[in-house]
């Protein structure tokens, strides 16, 4: 099913209102328990990481509170410009963000290490990261036991003189999504180009270039349609193969906030991600304290079940249909906005509900549940990652994301 509007449709002016007030009237329903800061639990240790994090940086503490304050994360960058955004008023700040503080204060490496290799290979990740920035160009050729420093000139000479000797087809950049900024991206496609390729790739594409591509084509626009002030207030928001709570820990303050204000959150993931139903914010007292209940249910779909069981869901709303008109599809948005229904309905129907139960992992009841809940709900926001992405039919998968919302005129 597509977006009538396709590539011609226009997103329009940003109308941002800024950041909204954030609802800190105690509310124990919504709390993990009545330990104080969930003592004896399995979670997140913030008080103990914050501390980590400032006896860490000690040396270079005036450095790392001007990140703090005035950067954006290293870790997800969600939405963080310094210790505030443009979606709730109040600090934010979460571990994610303090672990990697030290990459950016670290000192030098000692010299010393770069004597013998066979010490180095004794090392894991996290002590080789704890021996501080490499500081200058190094050279190790096969069979040598030490690196040899050189001058810059010397390395970008030597970069220079092997890329001149290779046929610009067959050059090739990569860069990672994580501690890069666009000024950066902006620039290596600009010397790609200027070397004479168009070979260059990056760590986002690889996470999500099925979201751009399914999206394009069943909407028209290949990113996202909302911000994150839409979470708050929505009727359900539904996390799709995405663990927010672990990977963007600072989206969980915006959970809270959407919990305070009604919404119902669902999570459908093959596991029960504890991080996702009990959390402990650390900026927010009331649940630093005594934890947050963040989901309301959870669907263990089969991994690579996810079709199945939206393809359950629309089963469940054309049944529905058959018995009501408009008690599960919004007519109006559907006849207006979106080509291919009739398409979508005869090949959902098509499907029996034992295969739909086999390939998705869940119950026809579990299914009808969801479909329920949605069919209920005025508004709702799709969230995923990539455990929705990062299979060979992903792009299936997020066009079955935006048919679920069209359908409901989302």
């Amino acid at each position: 099913m597509e977006d009538k509007r396709g590539v011609a449709r226009k997103m329009g002016k940003t109308k941002h209102t800024g950041p909204m007030n954030l609802d800190k009237r105690p509310q124990p329903s919504l709390w993990a328990g009545i330990t104080p800061m969930g003592l004896g639990k399995v979670k997140p240790k913030h008080i103990r990481d914050t501390m980590k994090s400032v006896w860490e940086n000690r040396d270079n503490a005036k450095y790392a509170y001007r990140i703090l304050t005035e950067g954006v994360c290293d870790g997800c960058a969600l939405g963080v410009s310094g210790l505030y955004d443009q979606t709730l008023k109040g600090p934010h700040l979460c571990t994610t963000r303090l672990n990697v503080l030290r990459l950016n204060t670290a000192p030098a490496i000692d010299d010393k290490w770069f004597e013998d290799i066979d010490q180095l290979r004794q090392m894991d990740s996290t002590q080789l990261r704890k021996l501080g920035r490499i500081p200058y160009p190094l050279s190790r050729k096969p069979g040598e036991k030490q690196f040899r420093r050189l001058t810059w000139d010397e390395a970008l000479n030597r970069i220079a003189a092997k890329m001149k000797s290779i046929d610009p087809k067959q050059i090739a950049f990569y860069l990672t999504a994580r501690g890069i900024t666009n000024e950066v991206y902006y620039t290596a496609a600009k010397v790609a180009r200027f070397l004479g390729t168009n070979n260059i790739d990056n760590a986002s594409r690889i996470c999500h270039s099925p979201s751009k591509t399914a999206l394009k084509r069943s909407l028209g626009i290949g990113a996202a349609s909302c911000s994150y002030k839409d979470w708050i207030g929505t009727d359900v928001l539904i996390f799709w193969g995405s663990v927010a709570a672990n990977n963007q820990p600072v989206s969980t303050k915006y959970m809270y906030a959407a919990k305070k204000a009604g919404t119902k959150i669902i999570m459908i993931n093959p596991y029960r991600e504890p991080a996702m139903e009990k959390y402990w914010i650390p900026s927010i007292a009331e649940s630093a304290l005594f934890g947050t209940k963040i989901v309301d249910d959870v669907y263990q779909v089969n991994i690579g079940g996810d079709i199945a069981f939206m393809n359950g869901v629309m089963k469940h709303w054309f049944e529905m249909e058959e018995h009501s008109k408009g008690s599960a599809i919004d007519h109006s948005f559907v006849e207006h906005h979106t080509n291919g229904f009739l398409q979508l309905e005869q090949h959902v129907s098509s499907y029996n509900w034992e295969e739909l139960e086999r390939s998705s992992g869940l119950s026809k009841k579990r299914m009808q549940e969801f479909a329920q809940l949605l069919a209920n709900s005025k508004s709702g926001v799709f969230i995923w990652s990539m455990g929705l992405t990062q299979h060979r039919f992903a792009t299936d998968n997020i066009s079955q994301v935006a048919n679920l919302a069209m359908l409901r005129g989302f």
